[in-house]
């Protein structure tokens, strides 16, 4: 079925709910709407890759050497560089969420947004625990380095940072799914992919069987999910109230 011309021959999809043409968006607007996307799409599948060619997932010092060791320079180093790009795009695409479901669902936006990007920021040193097992890895004696390794990673500062990021980003993408799904942004199965990715996650961890791949299709789901909401985001405002109007004109005062 085609679309149907105005009497100016304009498409009727490029008019807005009051018949008329939306403005285009301004240079730095559709800047920071394609760098979102990008940081939406992107963040996802470097986590996931990160993680399916991590060495070692949360074992012991002595374990963690031993599996740095007799990992593939090529593969170890391909991890460490997606997880260094992941820590930079998770906490930028989590403000896109956010500023994508903000005009309808505010309080959910908002909360989902805060918790995800306080539970990415640790990320980065999660990232720099892998790459100080690789560096002990190439060390004389290693393995000599295990009880270090085990008291740094397990110390309080490295536990706060590992609470942070589980509790923050796993209720921050059930939020999310919720929030984007009741803005009408995102199609439901998209919501429902997002939301599922964090039992499965929990789930990956608690059952010691199958952690890699469990892991690697929950981060699937939410690769799936973070999809249609970049494409949301690069096609324009969600609603009218985040449009940009002009602000009004001051008055000028006469001297």
């Amino acid at each position: 079925m085609g679309t149907e011309p105005t009497l100016d021959g304009i498409d009727s999809r490029s008019l807005d709910r009051t018949g008329s043409v939306p403005p285009a968006l301004p240079g730095h607007q559709r800047l920071l709407r394609v760098v979102m996307a990008v940081a939406i799409v992107g963040g996802p599948p470097c986590y996931d890759l990160g993680g399916v060619l991590s060495p070692s997932i949360h074992e012991s010092g002595q374990a963690s050497i031993a599996a740095s060791l007799a990992a593939n320079p090529v593969t170890d180093t391909i991890h460490l560089v997606a997880f260094v790009l992941a820590s930079y795009l998770l906490p930028i695409g989590a403000v896109g969420l956010a500023y994508l479901a903000y005009p309808r669902t505010p309080w959910l936006a908002t909360v989902a947004g805060l918790l995800a990007v306080v539970g990415w920021l640790p990320f980065s040193g999660l990232t720099a625990l892998d790459d100080l097992i690789r560096v002990m890895a190439d060390m004389p004696n290693a393995s000599s380095y295990s009880d270090l390794l085990d008291r740094f990673s397990t110390d309080a500062v490295m536990t706060s940072y590992l609470l942070v990021y589980v509790v923050g980003h796993l209720v921050a993408y059930v939020l999310f799914g919720i929030a984007l799904r009741r803005a009408g942004v995102i199609p439901r199965w998209a919501a429902w992919s997002m939301i599922a990715s964090s039992p499965l996650t929990i789930i990956a961890f608690a059952l010691p069987v199958n952690t890699r791949v469990t892991g690697a299709i929950a981060l699937s789901l939410l690769v799936v999910g973070s999809i249609p909401a970049a494409r949301a985001i690069l096609a324009g405002p969600a609603d009218e109230g985040v449009r940009t109007t002009p602000a009004p004109a001051r008055p000028v005062v006469e001297p």
